[in-house]
């Protein structure tokens, strides 16, 4: 005689079955959310160390005049927009020579990627622009190289400030103080693409959900006391 299943019994296992079922998809849930999380927080510091690379880089050349040079002293190496808010923040805008005809003038800056027609984002993003201007054999080109060439996202703010060689630091300079400028600390802080639940870490989320962090770093601007 052959046994079966009671209803009872199927009505238990599936219960039990969906009981199961229901954890591991909870757990997967939490396993996955926070891998999310781990992969933004990684991206977000691969970002924020490419950024601040590409803008020391610039900033150590500052005023470096070639000694053939045929495009004259660089007066202002260093021009910069004050803004002390929370979002956007300053602007930079950085000369010196890469040869003896060619000398290049680089910009800074953030703007809204939905002001700058980039994006239609509903929460109006910041994102970090770069232009160049090139001065070849005494003239400075007409157009610019390239203009509002995106560098990278999600930029919520820009600052930097100013430490003099008489160890004070200050937010801004003008044009008789750039050859006193030893070096200059850059700060941004940047946010994840994605919003994320708030829970015990170290990182909070603020404004609608983000993770933002503050990221810095000090480029030295060695060309400058020797600038004209």
């Amino acid at each position: 005689m052959r046994s079966a299943y009671t209803l009872t019994e199927l009505l238990v296992a599936t219960a039990v079955g969906s009981i199961v079922m229901a954890m591991a998809f909870s757990s997967f849930s939490v396993i996955n959310q926070k891998y999310q999380k781990y992969s933004d927080l990684s991206d977000l510091h691969r970002s924020a160390t490419q950024v601040l690379n590409i803008i020391t880089r610039d900033l150590r050349m500052a005023g470096y005049q070639d000694l053939d040079t045929v495009n004259g002293l660089i007066p202002d190496a260093i021009t910069t927009e004050n803004n002390d808010s929370d979002r956007g923040g300053d602007a930079i805008t950085i000369v010196y020579d890469t040869s003896t005809q060619n000398r290049i003038k680089v910009k800074y800056y953030l703007l809204s990627c939905k002001d700058a027609k980039q994006c239609n984002d509903e929460e109006s993003r910041y994102r970090l622009y770069k232009t160049k201007f090139s001065k070849v054999n005494g003239s400075w080109e007409i157009s610019a190289d390239y203009e509002k060439q995106a560098v990278v996202d999600y930029i919520d703010d820009l600052q930097f400030q100013y430490n003099m060689v008489n160890g004070e630091s200050q937010n801004s300079i003008d044009s008789d103080e750039i050859k006193n400028v030893r070096s200059i600390d850059i700060s941004i802080l940047m946010r994840t693409a994605r919003k994320h639940k708030k829970d015990d870490s170290n990182y909070t989320t603020l404004e609608g959900g983000y993770i933002r962090e503050i990221f810095s770093t000090t480029a030295f601007t060695r060309n400058l006391e020797l600038g004209g």
